[in-house]
């Protein structure tokens, strides 16, 4: 199944002119928690995504909030295993509300979209702070084209490039 179509028909996944928070333009904008506004759509995507892990021992689901959070839980559901998540205190990704981390445990870290893998690499420093191990990471979109790189597989429903430009250097804005 093409996953990109899916969430462009699902609303998930837009082209077209958008102004990013950071201010840069870009072509795309992806909002993967309209996936999640339909629980079957929800349950079809995490099942899809469930199926990508299987041969890969996990004994724990973590995301990142916010975005994280529905993907990582329906995953978690599908997967049958505990699902946490982790936060940003002070601008230092960590673990509250007593959520642990079992020594020795192999996490699968889940987020809705990825652009340069910043919370990815915070999640993986995160666990073997507290001597656990991140065993893979999937999302539903991979926006860097597959050019990032964990040294743990990398599983994702849609992979594609997205573009950003200043204001300055934007094509749309400059026709």
């Amino acid at each position: 199944m093409d996953f990109t179509d899916y969430f462009i028909k699902n609303g998930a996944i837009k082209k077209g002119h958008f102004i990013r928070s950071s201010g840069r333009h870009t072509d795309t904008y992806v909002q993967c928690a309209r996936l999640f506004e339909n629980a079957s759509t929800a349950e079809f995507v995490a099942k899809s995504v469930a199926e990508r892990i299987k041969g890969i021992e996990v004994d724990l689901v973590m995301s990142a909030a916010i975005g994280g959070l529905l993907p990582g839980y329906e995953v978690a559901r599908q997967l049958k295993k505990p699902f946490i998540f982790c936060e940003r205190n002070q601008g230092t990704m960590t673990l509250r509300r007593d959520f642990e981390i079992p020594e020795g445990s192999r996490i699968l870290l889940i987020e809705d979209e990825i652009t340069t893998g910043t919370s990815i690499r915070e999640m993986t420093e995160l666990t073997k702070a507290l001597n656990a191990n991140a065993v893979a990471v999937a999302c539903l979109v991979d926006k860097s084209g597959g050019k990032l790189g964990f040294g743990i597989p990398l599983l994702s429903l849609a992979s594609i490039e997205v573009q950003n430009w200043t204001q300055k250097e934007c094509p749309v804005c400059n026709k």
